[in-house]
């Protein structure tokens, strides 16, 4: 687990020295950004959450085909936030520059209830496993500071062995 983390940290200390875009925001992303985002994750507040987020969001993450827009994050964080009632966001490390923010998280759950998949809309049952894994999210700010894009990133693989499904 801890050859995970270190991968993950190096990897995500990669994305954060990424050149800024055009029209970074004029006020810098704060930690206090960051500790906003894990503490609506925490919330389990859908409306919480999605207060974050800017109307031309995209989120990007290993489940989906696609990038989620505004759109479909109500159903997203829903379907989360159900599968997974007791999920938990622990961040361990923030990184801000600019427009952009890392937060290197520990993230824990049950599977309790139903798991639609994004791709596919098949629902599977919870089995009451849990997850314990670490994981981060590369999020890009507007310079009101909401959410414009946010990269997920985790080990799929490890989170299907804690829950007992079988890899893709």
């Amino acid at each position: 687990m801890r050859a995970v983390y270190a991968a993950l940290c190096a990897a995500i200390v990669g994305f954060a020295a990424f050149p800024q875009r055009a029209g970074a925001a004029e006020g810098p992303v704060t930690h206090q950004d960051i500790y906003r985002w894990a503490d609506a994750w925490n919330s389990h507040d859908i409306d919480r959450v999605l207060a974050l987020f800017s109307k031309n969001v995209q989120i990007d993450q290993p489940e989906n085909a696609r990038p989620l827009d505004y759109e479909h994050t109500r159903a997203f964080f829903s379907m989360i936030f159900k599968a997974y009632p007791d999920f938990h966001v622990v961040i361990r490390q923030a990184i801000v520059d600019g427009s952009s923010a890392v937060s290197v998280e520990q993230v824990t759950g049950t599977w309790s209830g139903p798991f639609v998949d994004p791709n596919t809309g098949h629902s599977t049952p919870g089995n009451g496993k849990h997850f314990d894994h670490p994981g981060a999210m590369v999020l890009t700010y507007n310079p009101d500071h909401t959410i414009r894009h946010v990269t997920i990133i985790w080990d799929q693989l490890t989170v299907d062995h804690q829950l007992g499904i079988a890899p893709k």
